[in-house]
């Protein structure tokens, strides 16, 4: 039996846990709750339950964005970066309104369709393959569905009325809209291919804007039926509809969190269009923008960390994007034309497999092998900066152990591992390539390795191998006088410059490394 842990939090790296212990009690903490999501390219571990997942976080490197963490305890069968890479938008910069996609950055952007026409309102699929969105090139507006590199238009509502505000539901079986067709609008429900068209409000009012929560079983949309319009919910079948919002001003636009627990919308209420956030149950109202200019149309990432919105505050409609608590808010588009409504994909657009079975991005057969018993990662800003496994017989996986190395400045990272046996050190740079392999096997067998990771590129620096399970404690590995002295008894002394070459030439009790670059100075 196998399970999928997403999220070693990334955030929690890079700030709280950085010259701590892992998540929990200590160094060793449990591994991260399964659904868990982090805002800079998951890691998505597969395990074998037979046993628990460790974790250890290593001193982070304090000239560093680079964050350094352990895995082990059990079986790693599966380890991949999975990134989220996409945003789609609206934008009149090609003289009508198009749909536009960008990366998350705001970089690339690129036209999907060029019609004529109005198109806009993207709405992703939750494969990441296809983007409904609507279009007025009929001569009224139509929910129209096509691959997500723009091919494939094809007309899924062809209804004499205006169909509009497409929504796919969590399980990509069915898209939700907003429809005129009884003379007001109704949020409707059809299957992906267009049959099956429902009205789900039948409401004398109109009902905009429709939001599927993350399980599918209810949908969010905002309506004018309280003399003002409100945040409502409904169970997915139309029933059981409720105001949230209850506020005298006017309320808009719903988005659902990816874990269900909160709803991003936008508000009239201060005077100016605000993003505001609420509990699923619409207690907790909190004004996130806080800016005198207009913010509306709340999408929030699939991790649940950052919330794209609309804002006019450079004098025309852009792309913003903050953390989900209203902090860091960064235009990302910054064009003379107007970006607006913008959604980014559910699926993961950069897929690296470290470790995995074959037919993964490694290739057919991942140097990592299906089976690897302990990985080192180091993440940034950008998602995965490296990831390091050791080898070893499967028998001895048991006996592995891993202390951080806490004495070495601010430049370097650094771990021992022991274990029964070690073999090799095995480093990657992404898409299961190994970068370098130090072999670290020698009679007596191997017990211990120091290995040092740069704070600055997160690859391995050097390796230092001994029989002696003692080797370079944290107390035996300490910067003095620019250089990390490790005193000890090594069998072998590796550097990244020269991964296949011993240092040592005969058993050594002292190696310096230079305290900024982790290369091997002086082996004595």
């Amino acid at each position: 039996m196998k399970r999928s842990l997403l999220g070693l939090v990334v955030g929690a790296f890079l700030a709280a846990m950085v010259g701590c212990g892992g998540e929990g009690n200590g160094p060793e903490g449990g591994a991260p709750p399964a659904g868990e999501t982090v805002p800079m390219g998951p890691l998505d571990v597969g395990v074998d339950s037979a046993a628990a997942l460790k974790t250890v976080t290593l001193s982070s490197p304090g000239a560093s964005r680079i964050a350094f963490a352990a895995l082990y305890g059990t079986r790693i069968v599966r380890l991949r970066e999975l990134g989220f890479g996409r945003i789609v938008f609206d934008s009149n910069r090609h003289n009508d309104y198009d749909v536009f996609v960008m990366n998350a950055d705001g970089t690339q952007p690129l036209a999907l369709t060029s019609s004529v026409a109005l198109d806009g309102s993207g709405s992703w699929s939750p494969d990441g393959k296809r983007i409904a969105f609507r279009t007025n090139r009929t001569g009224n507006y139509e929910i129209y569905v096509m691959n997500a590199d723009g091919t494939g238009p094809t007309n899924l509502t062809s209804s004499v009325a205006d169909d509009i505000s497409p929504a796919w539901s969590p399980d990509g079986k069915r898209i939700a809209f907003r429809s005129n067709r009884t003379g007001n609008y109704e949020i409707y429900v059809m299957n992906a291919d267009g049959s099956g068209q429902t009205n789900l409000t039948n409401n004398p009012d109109g009902d905009f804007s429709p939001c599927w929560s993350p399980d599918g079983r209810r949908i969010a949309f905002h309506t004018f039926r309280d003399g003002n319009y409100e945040i409502y919910v409904m169970n997915a079948d139309g029933t059981v509809q409720a105001n949230l919002t209850n506020n005298a001003s006017q309320d808009y636009a719903p988005a659902w969190s990816p874990d269900g627990k909160k709803i991003a919308f936008y508000t009239s209420r201060t005077g100016n269009d605000e993003i505001y956030v609420m509990n699923r149950d619409g207690s907790g109202q909190t004004n996130l923008t806080n800016h005198a200019a207009g913010d509306s149309y709340p999408s929030w990432s699939p991790d649940g960390r950052r919330i794209l919105f609309t804002s006019n505050r450079d004098g025309n409609n852009e792309i913003y994007v903050m953390n989900a608590n209203g902090s860091d808010q960064t235009n990302l588009t910054a064009h003379e034309d107007s970006d607006q409504e913008a959604a980014w994909c559910p699926a993961p657009s950069v897929v690296r497999s470290l470790i995995g079975a074959n037919s993964s991005d490694g290739g057919k057969n991942p140097p990592f092998g299906g089976k690897r018993p302990l990985a080192v990662v180091g993440l940034n800003a950008n998602g995965l900066a490296s990831a390091t496994t050791i080898g070893m017989d499967e028998a001895n996986w048991g006996t592995l152990g891993v202390v951080p190395l806490t004495d070495i400045g601010i430049e370097l990272a650094g771990a021992k591992i022991t274990g029964a046996a070690i073999q090799s050190v095995i480093e990657d740079m992404g898409r299961g390539i190994p970068t370098r392999t130090w072999a670290v096997s020698a009679s007596p067998a191997t017990r211990a390795v120091l290995v040092f990771w740069s704070g600055e590129t997160g690859k391995v620096t050097s390796v230092i191998a001994s029989s002696d399970t003692a080797l370079g404690s944290e107390d035996a590995a300490k910067l003095a006088g620019g250089r990390v002295v490790v005193t000890g008894n090594f069998a072998q002394v590796r550097s990244a410059e020269a991964p296949e070459r011993n240092l040592a030439a005969s058993p050594a009790t002292r190696v310096e490394l230079d305290g900024r670059t982790g290369e091997v100075v002086r082996v004595q």
